[in-house]
């Protein structure tokens, strides 16, 4: 298992069957086995199997899964894993035969994945285990939040632990409605043991969004794609609730899209400039042209 560009299912499967056949593993022969950084390898531990009761040798700093759960993993676990962990939307097949494939010494011939970034943090990775017990738990939460080198204290009820675009979130009812909180700035975490009860309505709402802007009112925006780059459109969403309005003679494309906030499609407006523009709201498109107009004139 050298191969450098071994697939992360692959990875994470084969990690999970040694710790249910009762395996001790230590971060520098995986670091090795898997031909990765020894951090990707804690990332893994800390992050991606947190939810796992592992137990960890004081001795040697190996890591064991608790005795009452070996033999437990089966493909069917790893199966649900790969839904939970946003894997299984790589493959165009991820069957039962496919996941006992990439457990094989094999898969790393066949499987070649890019793309996947992630943020580093050893914060991130602490609060990441905590919230996770407060969140199964039903438990509200305090901590302080810094956004614009401004300190607040919240109070939350945490509902999920969102992954978007590589950076973690916590999902969390707050004077009545859902609220985003990036995991790296939040400090001084406590969680309390007042419990609450999980609003329904709200839970649908996480299961629904595609964004971490957390509110509910949105609004459409209408963009115009050149026929340079629209197939990279039709290949893929590469917007939240894209929809195809028209297709144009020239081989361009009339999208719409659903946004809760401006930042959500003025970068994506930028990245593709000059191929993609704002149709409507004007105000959005005028609004991009006066910032790169500012920006050339500094």
């Amino acid at each position: 298992m050298g191969n450098r560009n071994l697939l992360l299912a692959s990875r994470i499967a084969d990690i999970l069957l040694r710790l249910n056949n009762g395996q001790t593993l230590h971060l520098d022969k995986l670091a090795e086995d898997y031909g990765v950084n020894k951090r990707t390898i804690r990332r893994d531990i800390d992050e991606r199997l947190c939810a796992l009761p592992l137990e960890r040798d004081e001795k040697t700093g190996g890591y064991r899964l608790s005795p009452g759960l070996l033999g437990r993993f089966d493909s069917n676990s790893i199966e649900i894993f790969s839904k939970m962990s946003g894997v299984k939307g790589l493959f165009p097949a991820l069957n039962k035969s496919i996941l006992n494939a990439i457990a094989s010494p094999s898969a790393q011939q066949n499987f070649l994945v890019h793309g996947h970034k992630y943020i580093s943090s050893g914060d991130q990775s602490e609060h990441f285990s905590r919230l996770q017990i407060a969140i199964d738990g039903c438990r509200r939460v305090n901590f302080s939040y810094t956004r614009n080198d401004l300190r607040r204290t919240y109070h939350v009820a945490p509902y999920k632990l969102i992954n978007f675009n590589g950076v973690w979130y916590l999902a969390a009812e707050h004077d009545g409605r859902i609220k985003n909180f990036t995991l790296t700035k939040i400090s001084e975490l406590d969680c309390t043991f007042e419990t609450f009860i999980p609003d329904e309505a709200l839970l649908n709402h996480l299961k629904q969004e595609e964004s971490v802007w957390g509110k509910t009112e949105k609004f459409e925006v209408v963009l115009k794609v050149s026929s340079a780059v629209a197939e990279y459109f039709l290949r893929r969403q590469l917007l939240n609730e894209q929809v195809v309005e028209k297709k144009m003679a020239d081989g361009g494309l009339i999208l719409s899209t659903q946004i809760s906030h401006k930042k959500e499609i003025l970068p994506i407006v930028q990245y593709w400039i000059p191929h993609m523009k704002i149709i409507a709201p004007e105000i959005l498109q005028k609004e991009l042209e006066h910032d790169i107009k500012n920006w050339l004139d500094e």
